[in-house]
């Protein structure tokens, strides 16, 4: 799949139609993805924990997903038990990743690294147009149900870093993981105010540190998230940048051992490379400087197995989208190709 357009996948209709027309278009290759997907990760995860939680777990999520995954298993002629395990895995992770978030010319233009696991399988694009719900464009893997970066018709940008965590869900309150949220955000929320109030009424199963753009009016901030409550990051100048920590509270689970690559590093030098863009005495090229910086061998992540699957830079307020696939790490090795905002104005 050379051509980014092969990439790209549109569905309509309510979640068990998308999910079952999602299922019959891939057929087999969707058992083939689950299957390389889990089995990449069989030496990192407990495998008894995947079989016996997935589906009880799937029960639990909002109807609308599971609506979706019925429809795809019946689509795709798979046990639910399969996929759900495939969207199970996740809560077995702690993923790394780096954004950044700026005004140039007075638009936020937004920049993301995701560094995750079995990069051959990310670098796909679903828009789903869900009956009753704003319409969104996700990256993720193939007609993956969830998602960690996305934007909707109403040119909301979400994006999400894990964070550990030292609490739990309140009980009593629904609470979802990260990348359902985000999911499920996308499609009812419409700005930040939109997005602080879900958070309010949503508990998460992790930490998670959320990007929101709000590209009708450029504002955005950065949501410091635990299970039970948030704290929101708003810009002390004209950008803000995030990696795997806390800025707005303390962390004291915090560690820093990961090398030349650890978060605290990660985020110093892409802070450092930002406000370069704004002390330069050349105005910056967009989105060619914010590529740059996302490829950059100290933000970057190059190691065999957690390694920048796929990497975004974004202007919510004009719709232009870019993204990579197929070469890894992505942002420097990825085919990096802007995407056609796919709603009329």
């Amino acid at each position: 799949m050379n051509n980014y357009l092969d990439r790209i996948y549109h569905f309509k209709g309510n979640p068990h139609e998308i999910g079952f027309t999602a299922g019959r278009t891939l057929g087999a290759k969707l058992e083939q993805t689950l299957s390389h997907y889990i089995a990449s990760r069989e030496h990192a995860i407990d495998m008894n924990k995947l079989h016996q939680g997935a589906l009880p777990w799937l029960r639990r999520l909002p109807k609308r997903f599971q609506d979706e995954f019925e429809g795809m298993a019946e689509g795709a002629n798979l046990p639910l038990q399969s996929l759900a395990e495939w969207a199970y895995v996740e809560e077995c992770e702690s993923n790394r990743c780096s954004g950044a978030v700026g005004l140039f010319g007075n638009r936020a233009w937004v920049a993301r690294n995701n560094d995750t696991y079995v990069p051959e399988l990310w670098g796909y694009v679903t828009i789903r147009e869900v009956d009753g719900r704003i319409p969104t464009l996700s990256f993720s893997m193939e007609c993956d149900v969830f998602t960690p970066t996305g934007i909707n018709k109403a040119k909301l940008w979400l994006h999400y870093n894990f964070l550990p965590v030292w609490d739990e869900p309140t009980r009593g309150k629904p609470h979802i993981p990260g990348y359902v949220f985000l999911t499920e955000a996308l499609e009812v929320c419409r700005n930040l105010s939109d997005v602080e109030a879900f958070l309010d009424e949503n508990n998460r199963d992790g930490g998670m540190l959320l990007f929101a753009v709000d590209g009708k009016t450029n504002e955005f901030a950065v949501f410091e998230c635990l299970c039970s409550k948030h704290f929101r990051r708003d810009p002390s100048e004209r950008w803000i940048v995030g990696t795997n920590h806390y800025c707005a509270c303390e962390d004291p689970t915090l560690g820093d051992d990961e090398g030349s690559v650890s978060t605290l590093n990660r985020y110093s030098r892409m802070k450092s490379l930002v406000q370069d863009l704004y002390t330069s005495q050349t105005p910056p090229s967009l989105p060619t400087d914010l590529i740059r910086i996302l490829a950059d061998n100290k933000i970057e992540r190059r190691n065999k197995e957690l390694i920048t699957a796929y990497a975004n830079v974004a202007c919510p307020n004009s719709g232009e989208i870019w993204y990579t696939f197929g070469g890894y790490p992505a942002a420097s090795a990825g085919n990096w190709q802007r995407l056609e905002w796919p709603w009329a104005e």
